[in-house]
């Protein structure tokens, strides 16, 4: 802290008396010169804290205005430390970086590329934790709510070859309102465990439930985490358990992730080409996860240098806003065929490995590999030179397809 130094002045005005007063106001002033003397001799006696006790006696204005002024501030500090305790609740996982100390030759740039789409954002805003939520994909529950806000999906079969998606969020990009939320299956863990993000779901297969524990993830479940969650009872259950942003932000206070950050490796990505570079005739992906209703195709737009998705034939679109959903980058991950099925139709898949991918960003389609060696490794896709493939700064799109079923571009 500064210290501020007051320095008082005193202004001593003589006022002169009228001339034919002179000898009257004369003999005033020496008196009072004489009476000042005394008290200071009587001052200068007297020990040091009687001394400042007297004069401070002698300004009780000032002591007062003193007092005031301390208050004031003491005030303010306490306001400014509560204010920030609940803001940071819905910022949660954000670091301290309100004083940074730095050199000459420190990078003191206040922008990062995000860790989990490549965006550019600012800095303390890179690496926050982040928050996937299991949401189904059945017909009657489209549009969903949220989707079009994510950073990250995932796209896989479940039974029934149906299939639920793994929508992952930075939590500054958490919506108002988030699902339908449906329940575990054990193969998505492999892709949260990637970003060591809080997983959110309502129950799951028993093998799920089982792995999260065993694994030690960050869980919220809603079975057992209620308050955090809402049904809308204008919709049939189990199709309309909801979340929303300032839900998710209690629950990180509450189980105590509020420092967790982002810890994973930033992939490689590359920034929008200009209008004229983009191409003119870019080819659409399609992807036939099964029958009709679960034909996934995206279009290019190049305007925006984005893909459109259709869902089962028409246009896929977000409950929240009405508006299409849209990727920057499309994904086929093609694995091999499905190990088992099991107790209710539950399917087993292998995930980790390596395989064929198809990579669509930019209006140009990549032909190429994956590969993720372990479950907490992030995928990474190289193209047939093995070069690792760089993706626009955005949303993704990651479709995980067994080698029995069928993608294309055309």
């Amino acid at each position: 802290m500064k210290e501020t130094k007051k320095k008082k002045e005193e202004k001593n005005i003589d006022k002169k008396p009228p001339e034919e007063n002179k000898e009257k106001s004369e003999k005033i002033i020496t008196e009072k010169k004489t009476d000042k003397s005394e008290k200071k001799e009587e001052l200068l006696k007297k020990p040091n804290s009687e001394k400042k006790k007297n004069l401070f006696a002698e300004k009780p204005a000032l002591v007062i205005g003193g007092v005031l002024v301390l208050g004031a501030i003491i005030s303010w500090i306490f306001i400014g430390i509560m204010s920030g305790q609940i803001l940071g609740i819905f910022n949660f996982g954000k670091s301290d970086s309100s004083i940074v100390e730095t050199d000459s030759n420190e990078d003191i740039s206040l922008t990062r590329a995000r860790l989990l789409d490549g965006r550019i954002v600012a800095k303390e805003n890179s690496s926050l934790l982040p928050v996937g939520i299991m949401i189904e994909n059945l017909p009657s529950v489209r549009p969903q709510s949220g989707l079009s806000k994510a950073q990250i999906i995932y796209e896989a079969l479940v039974e029934g070859f149906s299939t639920r998606f793994l929508v992952i969020f930075d939590p500054n990009e958490l919506p108002d309102r988030i699902g339908p939320v449906r329940s575990a299956r054990p193969y998505y863990l492999e892709w949260i465990s990637e970003y060591d993000g809080l997983y959110v779901h309502a129950g799951g297969s028993p093998e799920a439930l089982a792995a999260v524990d065993g694994l030690g993830l960050k869980d919220l479940n809603a079975l057992h985490k209620g308050q955090y969650f809402w049904r809308d009872s204008s919709l049939s259950a189990p199709h309309n358990l909801f979340t929303s942003k300032e839900l998710l932000g209690y629950a990180v206070r509450d189980l105590g992730f509020e420092d967790s950050v982002a810890e994973f490796d930033l992939g490689i990505y590359s920034s929008d080409p200009d209008l004229a570079d983009r191409p003119e005739d870019a080819k659409k992906v399609i992807i036939r996860f099964s029958g009709n209703n679960y034909e996934v195709e995206y279009q290019y737009d190049r305007d925006s240098d984005e893909y459109l998705r259709f869902n089962g034939g028409v246009e896929h679109k977000d409950s929240n806003n009405d508006q299409q959903i849209r990727a920057k980058n499309v994904i086929v991950v093609e694995i091999p065929p499905v190990v088992s099925i099991g107790e209710k139709g539950r399917l087993t898949f292998d995930i980790s490995g390596e395989g064929r991918a198809l990579v669509a960003r930019h209006g140009e389609i990549i032909e190429g590999t994956w590969e993720k060696p372990d479950r907490t490794s992030k995928t990474r896709y190289y193209d047939l030179n093995g070069e690792e493939i760089d993706l626009g700064r955005g949303s993704t799109w990651v479709h995980i397809i067994p080698e029995t079923q069928e993608y294309t571009y055309e």
